[in-house]
């Protein structure tokens, strides 16, 4: 048997994580297992090499292996990797990172986006007093985030999910950008709510400023708060994420992809007086203090804050979505790309989403069997460099050749 054949008899999906379960459309050319990586390149079980472009599903922002970022967590191996009590690169990391996040003034680490933004949540309904959310985009798999009315689509199955049916009641799930549901939320729940979490931006086309700005606006005026889910759009969206992009300070912030080039951490974050409402809210567990990754977060971070990495992250990601543009006009095909350019995607029938979404899936085979591994949408990080993004370009334009032949 082969490792995704072995890995079936043992765990369910045959693997970890959901968005690594192979779509039946790209079966037999998406390879289920990285044995490595290095830079923006990795290698499969089989041997076979990819430029990736799905960073690990986001926290790969400087490179696979970065050998700054790799050398602190050596020498911090060598001091330990858990104490029985706090390490000092929680104090040095967390004051660094609320002297630079604006709105950030006091923060805790976790280990993983959904556990922050839990965390944001139960602040939120203990300070407030109330008990009513507004979720907007995807943030977790926990309860709240699991349940829920509303007009936006739930992330997973809700019929047998183990959470109870009496959550629904407590949550309204609003689509990025749908300013007419919004507003209704806020009439059916103003007075009973607690908070609004949302992604600041949710990579599609509709960047949403006015919608944020009337979040904020809406939360002030009812004594709500304002939760930023940054777990993808921190530090990718901007260096200081929807902070700096909109210029729109939340009371709360979720942080963790890309704050440590792969290694699991998580940070929340915000108003001083909300997080002091951990004197009764207890939020805690063992391994938020584990040195690795807070030393990793720390030289990551740093980079991205002083640093161009997203100028350059977009910079590159501009070339490839310009090419793919050019090269779909000079075929006569209506495929275009949108995004933002450190984040770009393809739209390639603006119609019919059924054969947006087909034609897109021949299109990643072509980048697939040419050694380009494809997301949605490109997330781009800094070790994309001219030769490896030539590369793609040439791929990118050999497999819009070959599905032009198929429309």
């Amino acid at each position: 048997m082969n490792h995704l054949e072995r890995a079936h008899t043992v765990t369910p999906w045959g693997t970890q994580t959901n968005a690594k379960r192979i779509p039946t459309a790209l079966a037999g050319v998406m390879p289920a297992f990285i044995t490595h990586a290095h830079g923006c390149r990795m290698t499969a079980d089989d041997g076979r090499t990819f430029i990736d472009y799905r960073s690990a599903l986001g926290p790969i922002i400087l490179g696979y292996t970065h050998p700054d970022v790799d050398d602190a967590v050596r020498d911090q191996l060598g001091r330990g990797v858990l104490f029985s009590m706090s390490s000092p690169l929680e104090v040095e990391l967390a004051e660094y990172l609320c002297g630079h996040l604006p709105g950030v003034e006091q923060i805790r680490f976790l280990k993983t986006g959904h556990e922050a933004n839990g965390a944001c949540l139960r602040l939120a309904r203990a300070f407030t007093g109330r008990s009513h959310v507004i979720t907007c985009g995807y943030h977790g798999h926990t309860d709240y985030f699991a349940a829920g009315g509303g007009s936006a689509p739930l992330w997973m199955n809700r019929t047998g999910n183990g959470v109870p049916l009496e959550i629904d009641d407590l949550v309204t799930r609003v689509p990025y950008g749908d300013h007419d549901a919004l507003e209704q939320a806020l009439e059916d729940h103003g007075h009973h709510l607690a908070a609004i979490i949302m992604v600041p931006y949710d990579w599609q086309e509709n960047i949403a400023r006015d919608f944020v700005s009337r979040a904020r606006e809406a939360t002030q005026a009812l004594d709500a708060l304002l939760i930023f889910d940054q777990v993808l759009t921190g530090f990718r969206l901007s260096p200081t994420g929807g902070q700096g992009f909109f210029g729109i300070v939340p009371d709360l912030t979720s942080y963790a992809k890309a704050m440590a080039n792969g290694y699991p951490i998580s940070a929340y974050g915000g108003r001083r007086d909300v997080m002091q409402r951990h004197d009764q809210v207890t939020i805690t567990t063992t391994y938020a203090g584990e040195t690795l990754s807070l030393a990793a977060a720390l030289v990551t971070t740093k980079k991205i804050l002083e640093e161009p990495i997203i100028d350059e992250m977009a910079r590159q990601g501009a070339r490839i979505a310009t090419a793919f543009d050019h090269m779909a006009a000079s075929l006569g095909l209506p495929f275009r790309s949108f995004g933002l350019p450190q984040a770009h995607q393809f739209r390639f029938d603006d119609a019919n989403m059924q054969r947006d979404q087909s034609l897109r899936m021949a299109f990643f085979r072509g980048l697939l069997e040419r050694g380009i591994f494809p997301s949605e949408p490109f997330l781009m990080n800094a070790s994309h460099d001219d030769a490896a993004v030539e590369e793609t370009i040439a791929a990118v334009e050999a497999s819009l050749r070959e599905l032009a032949d198929l429309v």
